[in-house]
Formats: C-alpha cells, structure tokens, sequence
C-alpha cells in the first residue's frame, strides 16, 4: 500500500500545478501499531518536503511577476542565478534569487534582486517568537537542545545565533519605547472631573534584586522589578537595570496605559524606600498613593533585636529594656505615629553616650540604629497606619512582589545559574521575560506583522 502527499498549485491566472510531495509505503493486508498512521521521521520529513515545495513556488511565481520593467513593461535582462538562505521552523532553507539587470529606461542602471529585496529578514517570525519566548525561560544552550529536539530541523542550533535573534527582538521593543518624561500625569483637575468614572484600585509593588557582573567581577548589579495588581484585569510585570535604564518612567507609564489606568483612576504604590524607587514611583498618576513596605521596617527591627539579644555583658543587663523599646518603635510604626517612633529610637541612641569604652558589638548597633532613624526619617510622607489599611483590606507590604522577583530575575539570571551578566543582556532579556510571562509576546508579533502588511511594498521603492 503506497500513500502520495501531493500539493497543488493555483496560480490564479495560471493553469493548476500538481507535483508529488513525498511518498510512503505501507505493509498490504496487515495492520501493526508500528506501521500505524506517520512516524515522528516521516512527518518531519513530509513537513521538511512540502515547506521546500510551497516556498519554491512563492519565489519563481514572485520572481517572474517582477521580472518586468515598471516603466515600460519589457522583460529584464537575466544577470546571473544566485540563492539565498532564511532560517524557519522547519530548517534552513536555500531558495533560488535571480538577480535582473535594471532596464535601459531607467536613469540609474545597476542590479536588481527581487527575492532580496522581498526577504531583508533572514528569520521568520514563528521562529525568532519561539527563540525569544524559549532564551526568556531557558539558558542559551538549553533552548539550543530543545529547538534542536522538538522542532523538525536537521541543522544544529546554535546558541549564540539564539541569544543573538533574541536580543534583536529585544532591541526592537526597547525601540518602541517613547521618550523620557519628569512628569506623565497630564490634564488639570477640571479635565479629571470630566472624564468616565473610574475604574477600582490598582497596586503596583517594586522591589530589586541583584545578578553577578561580567564587567565588574565579583560584584554585583541591582535590577530592578516591579508588579501591577488591579482588582479587575490582568497581572502586568516590569523590570530593567537600575544605572542601565534610561527611560524608568517612561516604562512604568507604558505599563499603566497597557492596563488601561486613567489619569482619575487610583493607584497605590509601595516600595522599600530606595531613592531610586522613591523617584521612580513620583508624578505618574494624580490620584496615586505612596506607601512604605512594611514588611522592611518590620525586619530592620528584627535585626536590631537581634543585635540587642547578643550585646556581651556588662550591657546585656540592659538588653531586654532595648528589646522592648525596639517592639513599642514597631508598633508605633505600624500604628502610623512616626513623630513618637523617631522620638524613641532618638532617647534609645542617646543612652549609648552613658556607655565607656563601648565594645564593637554596641558601636555596630548604634550604627544600625542610626541607619534606621535616617530611613525613618527620610521616608516619614510614605509611612500610613497599616493598622487600618490591614483592617480594611488593603495591601501593606510588597509581599506579592517578592514572588515576582524570584520569577523574573532569580529562576532565570540567578538560581542554579553560575553564570555572570552584562547589564545590557540582563535588561534587554528582562523585556522579553516580562513579556512571555504577562503572555503579551505574542502580540507583539502580530502587531509587527500588521505593520508589514500595512507599509508600502518595498521592491517598488527597489524598482
């Protein structure tokens, strides 16, 4: 029993054209589960047959419709026969480009390649989608192993040409990105008051972490992530190199039109209290709330409590007394009362002065508290009552985004991956990690193949 693949070719104008695809033999008269249906070799070389078909088709049909002059009509003369190679989900294919001489009518005389100028890209779209989305997930080489195992390709692949195609779609996002501005929140008050009601709350957390340097071994440079959490709608994630990025607001401000969050619309963000951040977060939205991440004042008494319970004698007597005043400074920041917090951490630092010959246990502490009473201090205008806003349900700790630093920066440029980075692949890899875990990869992709339809052809500008 012998089975026959064939395409046909409908040219329109032209007379049909059917050619055999491939073909395969089975046993007569017998059914075996090892000769049921195709095997995983021969669908591949079937789908291998007929992407070698169909694409030879599109380039002679394409090349004989441009073969003749735009001017007047005449068949150009053959310059020579060349191929060029583009890279598909189904390997490497090497399609024939006939060069023609420019007609004699033309002023500018010279060579003209129809194929070339068809194909500026050497890289299919299904292709580099599935390059970007899998180099985001995975290491370079491991998404070398797994195009090279589950896509029908016979070619190896290489992982600097993978890094290499993701980094360009990368830069082609970064390219998008409008210019910097100091202040996104546009309209007067009088236009707020016009517009539609708005919708619920949204909560955006921004937090950082930190990946090793190639640069600047053995340090380490800070990234920065952040997550936007409306009550109704989808989850949306951002991230770029702190130092690195030009636009920080410029990316926020996408992110909140992404979403669809009006000027009137409120927005509560929350951060640790980093200068960085603090700038960041500021002249987005009219209605936006700035809030303090508890859950880093709670540690940083935390730690001093710690520090108090390990003092050596003879001022460990006095311990449990800095212990308890550590607590009541806890609670009066969670309360809100940030007046009588510093009040207390100030008395609490100035009995270190009654102390001779302090041991470097107390001077450490000291300097701790010191660094906390300027944290407190600076970010005083960010520090609510998080008893309240617990008691109504309100998000006051950037929790939820601790989770998105382990998916953006840790299973990817960090965990069990010893290896180091350039700020510039961090961040440009950052985009496109964001984008296949928000799941909006895709669109952009269709939005790029709508604008290639959409532009003007360019073998006219070529002709």
């Amino acid at each position: 029993m012998r089975f026959a693949i064939q395409l046909m070719i409908d040219g329109g104008d032209a007379a049909d054209e059917t050619q055999e695809i491939i073909s395969f033999d089975r046993t007569d008269g017998a059914l075996s589960i090892d000769e049921l249906g195709l095997t995983l070799e021969e669908a591949k070389k079937a789908l291998a047959a007929l992407q070698t078909a169909i694409t030879g088709a599109q380039v002679m049909h394409h090349s004989r419709r441009q073969r003749p002059c735009p001017d007047c009509c005449r068949p150009r003369w053959l310059k020579d026969n060349r191929t060029i190679t583009v890279r598909t989900c189904f390997g490497k294919l090497t399609l024939p480009s006939p060069r023609y001489r420019r007609c004699r009518c033309q002023a500018m005389p010279g060579i003209f390649a129809p194929v070339v100028a068809a194909l500026p890209e050497r890289v299919t779209p299904d292709l580099l989608a599935l390059e970007a989305r899998w180099a985001s997930l995975a290491a370079y080489g491991v998404t070398a192993a797994l195009l090279a195992d589950v896509l029908p390709i016979d070619e190896a692949v290489n992982a600097s040409t993978i890094r290499n195609d993701a980094m360009r779609v990368a830069e082609r996002l970064e390219a998008e990105l409008g210019p910097e501005q100091a202040m996104f929140a546009s309209g007067c008050q009088a236009e707020w008051n016009k517009m539609p009601i708005p919708g619920p709350p949204v909560t955006i957390g921004i937090d950082g972490g930190y990946v090793r340097s190639w640069t600047d071994r053995p340090t380490n440079f800070e990234v920065i992530v952040g997550k936007s959490v409306p009550e109704e709608g989808p989850v949306r994630r951002f991230g770029f190199v702190a130092g690195h990025e030009e636009k920080p607001k410029r990316r926020l401000h996408e992110l909140l039109v992404s979403q669809g969050i009006a000027m009137n619309q409120e927005v509560t963000f929350m951060s640790d209290g980093a200068c960085n951040l603090r700038d960041l977060q500021c002249y987005m939205r009219p209605n936006a709330e700035h809030v303090l991440d508890y859950f880093h004042i709670a540690m940083r008494v935390t730690v001093l409590q710690q520090m108090a319970r390990g003092l050596p004698p003879p001022v460990s007597a006095a311990a449990p007394a800095a212990v308890a005043v550590l607590e009541s400074v806890r609670r009066y920041l969670w309360h809100g009362n940030v007046g009588r917090a510093l009040i207390l951490v100030e008395d609490f630092t100035d009995g270190f002065d009654l102390i001779t010959d302090p041991s470097p246990e107390v001077r450490k502490l000291r300097r701790y508290i010191e660094e906390f009473s300027r944290y407190i201090d600076n970010n005083a205008d960010l520090i609510p009552n998080y008893a309240e806003r617990h008691r109504y349900g309100e998000v006051v700790s950037t929790a939820f985004v601790e989770s998105t630093v382990n998916q953006v920066i840790a299973k990817r440029f960090a965990k069990k991956q010893q290896m180091q980075w350039t700020p510039r692949g961090v961040h440009l890899l950052m985009q496109l990690r964001t984008r296949v875990l928000d799941g909006t990869l895709d669109n952009d992709f269709k939005r790029w193949c709508e604008a290639r339809q959409k532009s003007e052809d360019p073998l006219k500008l070529a002709a």
